[in-house]
């Protein structure tokens, strides 16, 4: 009987705190790096950004906005400003609802424009936007209708 509490409670931590692994670290490194390399003069890619909205708080993988210059002189542990896009890769114990129910209860009435869901187990990257409309990438190029950014699937699961 133990087991199975405990096992609901982490269930449960994982889901509050996004306990992340090796997979979901590297997919996390790997975007930051492609997004950077191609877009870094029309976007600024932040990781684990704590956002605070009227909706609630939320802390997705990536977020992504439009250029901004950094202020190292002032920092804000909490930014209001809403991103363009953020996205969330499916961590290990977490359930695929949870992550939906994030991106359309949290996100989108934000203001987000688009939500990228990664499902790291299956390699697939799924582009969501508000109207419910969804684009699921297995292979090829990924493309935001909205921001324009395009990468290959093959370059974000690689090694």
């Amino acid at each position: 009987m133990k087991a199975t509490a405990d096992q609901k409670i982490s269930n449960q931590e994982s889901e509050d705190t996004k306990v992340s692994s090796r997979n979901h670290s590297k997919l996390q490194s790997q975007l930051a790096f492609l997004l950077r390399l191609s877009y870094r003069t029309q976007y600024s890619v932040l990781t684990n950004l704590d956002l605070s909205f009227a909706n609630g708080k939320i802390s997705p993988d990536l977020c992504i906005f439009p250029r901004q210059t950094a202020d190292w002189l002032n920092d804000e542990p909490i930014v209001h400003d809403v991103p363009l896009t953020i996205i969330e890769i499916l961590f290990p114990d977490q359930s695929l609802n949870s992550l939906l129910e994030r991106i359309y209860k949290k996100h989108f009435p934000a203001g987000v424009k688009t939500g990228w869901k990664i499902i790291p187990a299956l390699q697939i990257v799924s582009i969501l936007l508000p109207n419910r409309k969804q684009l699921n990438f297995t292979e090829g190029t990924i493309t935001d209708p909205e921001t324009g950014i395009q990468l290959q699937l093959a370059e974000i699961f690689e090694g």
